[in-house]
Order: structure tokens, then C-alpha cells, then sequence
């Protein structure tokens, strides 16, 4: 996602709402994913994947903002760890991840 229009999506919607900084740059879109998901209605959107680049030493810190953001948005989470980068599914609880 286009860093500008990140912050654009952020500042409009309120992406950081309990005010965390994980120092993470990519939290936002991280919780921009999770709301995408969790305000859609029913059906509508059921789950999205984000892709992001895994800092040296980011590893638990992304696993733990990945829980953090999913309990915060009552969603399931799958994070998928590569060298060098990282993959997360969001998808709302009870629906059949394919």
C-alpha cells in the first residue's frame, strides 16, 4: 500500500484508535487491514492479507501487535514468516479460511 495514502486511510478513519505505537512502521496498515475486515458488513469482505517487509529483530514484535490487533478487532489472525518479510491474514472468527 502506497505510504501516502496509508496515512490518508489513517488519519480519516482513526486507524490507531487506543492511541499504540508499537514503533512498528507497519502498524497502520496493519490495523487498516483488521478494520477493513471487522467494519465491513456481513459477507461483504470476510478476510484480507497484508504482505510487509520483517525487520532483523521485528519478528515478536510483529507477532505480538498481529494478537493485539486481531483481539482488538475480534478477528482471527494467521501470520506467515519469511526471510526478509512476513505475510498476515485477518478474517472474521467462524468463517472457513481457504
Amino acid at each position: 500500500m502506497n505510504q501516502l495514502l496509508a496515512r490518508q486511510i489513517e488519519e480519516a478513519v482513526g486507524a490507531n484508535r487506543d492511541g499504540l505505537a508499537s514503533g512498528l512502521g507497519n502498524e497502520a496498515q496493519l490495523r487498516i487491514a483488521a478494520a477493513t475486515v471487522s467494519d465491513a458488513p456481513p459477507g461483504l469482505i470476510t478476510a484480507t492479507t497484508l504482505v510487509g517487509v520483517l525487520g532483523l529483530d521485528d519478528a515478536a514484535a510483529v507477532e505480538s501487535l498481529v494478537a493485539d490487533i486481531a483481539r482488538e478487532f475480534g478477528l482471527e489472525s494467521r501470520i506467515h514468516m519469511h526471510v526478509g518479510s512476513f505475510s498476515v491474514r485477518f478474517s472474521r472468527i467462524n468463517q472457513k479460511v481457504r
